[in-house]
């Protein structure tokens, strides 16, 4: 007699749910559509094994979960029995266990057209990026644990392989499959390796937790000691990546003229088998907008920006909607352009813009283009670091940055620096800033310090020393400044200025006074009213620039700040690309819709066989 109530996560309180009380003489509808209100579950089925007056037995089934389910409990306190006996004994026995099927994976498209094709720091994510760093010198031995949910790992050795982390973290009671790439750390990171950590399938008790570093179990406790460093920590970031979206996504690319003199003359533009003659290269942003209409249809957008690469130029960035068809591409033909190794291409382009709503992102990113990773850069980097990390890649031959539509400008970077017209480095006039910012400037920016308008020729950063180099000047000139305890916790910069006057006086030839917190200008940015623009052009390129990912560091902060970024190539809307496909398999491919109270019914299942073609017959062939 009475009733009793389900309980789903009892071993995770923090995600834990409990049904309704279910009368014990319901029927299996009615119990089913007790469960099936649960958000962590999917669809259930309850069929009836046993029905008598002493024992009821049902068989639950979990339609469309993938991989084994969480904990399910039974609270019998209003149970009571006719007999008067004092207890009802229950027991749940899981008679199928659910496994990973092969080759399974899953991806997550947005349907908000104002964040999606961007990516941010998310309480929870399947993509999750460890770090480990100490103070003072190199980690060489030692290990930790790691804990998902409160569960811990086995002990991981600091110089943790690929595999080693995987079956570690598959090692984990919930966890089924996980790819793990581990990749050199910085230097500053003091530890051998970093990992990119990214869960298949989905987690038991709804979206996957954040790993943790186990306090108990860090270089201490059932783990060995670290040896090296000091005040050993881990940052583990889940990422939320909402780059693919419901929508699609435009083609993005740059019709760029170039010359090493005034580029002049006409050249023509083709779109799949329509083509337009005669092209000026005076043409407006919105003459060229209606052009490539014609040829492509409606929704094309154009902007026009000077260019400036071996001399003068023009580039028109265009963005237009994406197709199923990629042989519909534009092509250029520039026989009539006229200027000194004059020449007009068309090329692809990647989007980056960081955003915050307040405006106050802080921090760094990396990029990673097939798989290669540039170093970290700031959240405001300049055009010249940001074509220096991107030049630093190998699949990456050259890049300019895309810059400002015309009738915008670029901004210069102010920043407070110590100027001293006695300090010099190796030889060389330099200013000083203090804090890290070799993410932010690189060799090449150009430097404004009182009237002189001067080029850096490097840029570095050293820990605070009082009795040398900057941090002489520092504490014996402006102990008691702010920017000195800037300097004393964050170390400093030195800006190096290129030789072009080594008898260059900032008080006589620039107006500039010594000075712990003067205003110096440096590099030039693309500012919008929320964040950077740091679009570029690729003109030479092996690698796959679709392939291209953004990842937040460990430092990246603000109000909701978020980095949103595409790749050239567009997708067609309500379409996902899938790659990679062996086509000696069977693949069966189905959709869900999820919201706030969860995941809704998969669709029809759609099954794929890939093949290998012939590629289709050349397009816009043309005889020279």
């Amino acid at each position: 007699l009475g009733s009793f109530r389900f309980i789903y996560g009892e071993k995770n309180l923090s995600r834990t749910e409990t049904s309704v009380p279910i009368d014990i003489r319901s029927n299996p509808l009615e119990i089913s559509q007790a469960l099936n209100v649960f958000e962590l579950l999917n669809e259930i089925v309850v069929t009836s094994v046993t029905s008598d007056a002493s024992e009821l037995e049902w068989a639950i089934a979990f339609l469309y979960d993938v991989g084994p389910v969480g904990s399910l409990m039974l609270d019998t306190e209003n149970l009571r029995c006719q007999s008067e006996e004092p207890d009802v004994d229950f027991t749940i026995t899981m008679t199928t266990v659910g496994s990973m099927p092969a080759d399974y994976g899953s991806r997550e498209i947005f349907t908000d057209e104002m964040l999606c094709g961007s990516v941010n720091l998310g309480e929870f994510s399947a993509a999750q990026y460890l770090t480990l760093v100490a103070s003072s010198d190199a980690v060489t031995s030692g290990s930790y644990k790691l804990m998902l949910d409160g569960e811990s790992s086995e002990c991981i050795s600091v110089a943790a392989s690929e595999s080693q982390m995987k079956s570690a973290i598959e090692g984990l009671v919930n966890v089924g499959e996980v790819d793990v790439t581990a990749t050199a750390a910085p230097a500053e990171s003091q530890f051998p390796f970093k990992y990119n950590i990214k869960f298949k399938g989905s987690y038991i008790y709804g979206d996957w937790p954040g790993l943790q570093a186990n306090p108990s179990h860090f270089g201490t406790g059932e783990c060995d000691p670290f040896v090296g460093g000091a005040d050993h920590r881990a940052t583990i970031l889940p990422i939320r990546d909402e780059s693919l979206c419901l929508h699609g996504a435009n083609n993005t690319l740059a019709i760029v003229a170039d010359s090493i003199t005034s580029v002049g003359g006409t050249f023509d533009v083709s779109y799949g088998y329509d083509s337009a003659d005669g092209v000026s290269v005076d043409t407006s942003a919105s003459e060229m907008e209606d052009i490539l209409a014609q040829l492509i249809g409606s929704n094309v957008q154009v902007t026009r920006h000077d260019h400036s690469d071996i001399g003068e130029g023009v580039a028109w960035a265009v963005t237009y909607p994406g197709s199923i068809n990629k042989q519909a591409q534009i092509r250029i033909v520039d026989t009539f352009v006229t200027g000194r190794n004059a020449k007009v291409n068309a090329y692809p382009i990647l989007a980056i813009e960081t955003y915050s709503p307040d405006n106050d992102s802080s921090g760094d990113f990396r990029i990673i283009i097939d798989g290669e990773s540039t170093a970290p850069l700031s959240y405001r980097a300049s055009h010249a670091k940001m074509l220096q990390e991107m030049h630093h890649l190998n699949g990456i031959g050259k890049v300019n940055m895309l810059g400002p539509a015309e009738g915008d400008d670029l901004s210069p970077i102010q920043v407070s620096a110590l100027v001293d017209d006695s300090f010099t480095s190796n030889g060389l006039k330099a200013v000083v800033v203090a804090g890290d910012l070799t993410t932010t400037f690189a060799a090449g920016d150009y430097l404004t310090v009182g009237t002189c308008d001067l080029e850096i020729e490097s840029v570095w950063h050293e820990g605070y020393d009082g009795t040398q180099s900057a941090g002489y000047l520092y504490e014996s000139l402006y102990s008691a400044s702010s920017e000195t305890a800037s300097a004393k916790l964050l170390g400093y910069s030195i800006l190096q200025i290129k030789p072009s006057d080594t008898t260059l006086s900032f008080i006589a030839d620039c107006s500039q006074g010594d000075g712990v917190s003067e205003t110096i200008q440096v590099g030039s940015i693309l500012n919008t009213n929320n964040g950077v623009d740091h679009s570029m052009i690729i003109k030479s390129y092996t690698a796959d620039l679709d392939s291209i990912e953004i990842v937040p560091e460990r430092n990246w902060r603000g109000t909701a700040p978020r980095i949103f970024f595409k790749p050239p190539s567009g997708i067609n809307t309500h379409t996902l690309t899938m790659t990679g496909l062996d086509k000696e398999k069977s693949f069966i491919v189905r959709a869900r819709a999820m919201n706030s109270r969860g995941y809704g019914l998969p669709s029809n299942t759609l099954g794929i066989s890939p093949a290998s073609t012939v590629p289709d017959s050349p397009i816009s062939v043309l005889l020279f």
